[in-house]
Order: structure tokens, then sequence, then C-alpha cells
């Protein structure tokens, strides 16, 4: 059975988006082991391009601690390849199948992924060519690991 982690920049504040999460990670639940891990923004106390930088550096870093060389790493990021729920599908399918058992999906802050984790990540993913919300971007993600799996499994879910 695959392993999923997510690891995620900032908290869900929406009680309704964190509700529709926990309703998807339920389902998920019965697929795979599910797994979500939140790390804190770094502070921006101004908008200048350095502060910025060191910013998602520092997310950087802790998203991307404790990760293993055979872990399998999704990182989602606009400017990334964009795939339709089958291909999604397909691409968790193998990986479950393959190995290896852990898959890790990276969502950055609000400022992007740093360099480091584009680099460690084995395919840079698109939800949408739209800029969401982080908070949303989560719910999207979720929504579609559940897809996927019901995409899978046969299930009437996905039309």
């Amino acid at each position: 059975m695959v392993k999923i982690k997510i690891r995620a920049v900032g908290k869900i504040k929406e009680p309704f988006i964190r509700d529709a999460i926990a309703d998807y990670a339920k389902r998920i639940g019965s697929f795979c082991q599910l797994e979500c891990n939140e790390y804190p923004e770094a502070p921006v106390p101004d908008d200048h391009p350095s502060t910025i930088e060191m910013a998602y550096i520092t997310e950087g870093a802790k998203l991307c601690s404790g990760i293993e060389a055979d872990d399998y790493v999704i990182a989602l990021d606009r400017a990334g390849k964009q795939l339709s729920s089958e291909s999604f599908a397909d691409l968790i399918k193998r990986l479950e199948v393959e190995g290896p058992y852990q898959v890790i999906f990276i969502i950055g802050g609000p400022h992007g992924l740093s360099e480091g984790c584009s680099k460690r990540a084995n395919v840079i993913l698109s939800l949408s060519a739209m800029t969401f919300p982080h908070q949303l971007a989560r719910l999207l993600l979720y929504e579609q690991i559940y897809r996927a799996f019901t995409i899978i499994k046969g299930l009437p879910y996905h039309r």
C-alpha cells in the first residue's frame, strides 16, 4: 500500500476548507496511508525581494527536511506540468505498483517553492494554469488524490 505525505506551508484558516479536507482525508484513508504536515510561513516583514527569497529558502528547508533518497517527491507549482485526472491516476497507480512506497507532495508558501525543493522533486505538477490561494490548492490536491484512487479502483465518483 502506498503511503502519501503532504507537506505544506501555512495552516488552513477557514473552517469550511478544513472540513472539506478532513472529509477527503477520511475517504483517501481507505485507499492508502495519508499524513499531512504543516509548517509555519516564514515571516516577511516587508516585500523586499531579498526578504521574500530568505522566506522561501527557510520554508523550503523545512519542507524538504527528512525526505529520504527513495521517496518520490511531487512539488506543486503553477509553472509545473499539468496532468488530466486520468494521467494523475496513472502516475499514482504506477508509484503504488513499482514503488517507492512513499509519495511526498510539497506545497510551498505564498511566495512559492525554493530552488532546493524544485530540484529535489521528481515531478513538478501544476493543478491549473490559474493561481489559487494555497488553502484551496491543498483542497484541490486532496480531491484529486481521492479522484485518482476512484479511477484506479473503477469506482463511480469519477465521471
